[in-house]
């Protein structure tokens, strides 16, 4: 790993008002554990979660709040749609833990910001069935040192 591809490690910080709208924009659907992961959404904290710039954020909750027995990703993912209507990137929410994990923010582009609610539009995530635990980047990079 050289120097460029490293980032110091910030504090977890208050999730942004943007933050906390797109997660409970996810949240608001149902599905099991969706219950515990809205309690956990105002007492989470956030660092950035990659250094290309885009929006994606690690999570933490503190340890005494409700927990969920599901893991691995959210059954809802969002389609972040441009100015012109067209899809831009994706939204996906991982779940280590029984806690939120990471709010993923991808694109097929440059770099994408969080995006606000208004930009997203929900559905089931097709790739990730019952049985699917795909941990997030994070914990993959923290395996591999």
């Amino acid at each position: 790993m050289t120097a460029s591809n490293t980032r110091p490690r910030e504090d977890p910080a208050p999730l942004s008002a943007d933050a906390r709208a797109l997660l409970h924009a996810l949240l608001a659907h149902d599905f099991p554990g969706a219950a515990e992961l809205r309690a956990q959404v105002d007492r989470a904290t956030a660092t950035p979660g990659c250094s290309c710039g885009c929006g994606t954020l690690d999570l933490q909750v503190p340890s005494d709040v409700p927990t969920t027995s599901s893991g691995g990703a959210a059954p809802v993912e969002g389609t972040v749609v441009g100015p012109d209507g067209r899809p831009v990137g994706n939204v996906l929410l991982f779940v280590e833990g029984g806690a939120l994990s990471r709010l993923d923010v991808t694109s097929s582009g440059d770099p994408l910001p969080l995006p606000s609610p208004e930009q997203v539009t929900w559905g089931r995530t097709a790739w990730a069935g019952q049985d699917t635990v795909r941990r997030p980047a994070r914990f993959r990079r923290d395996q591999m040192r």
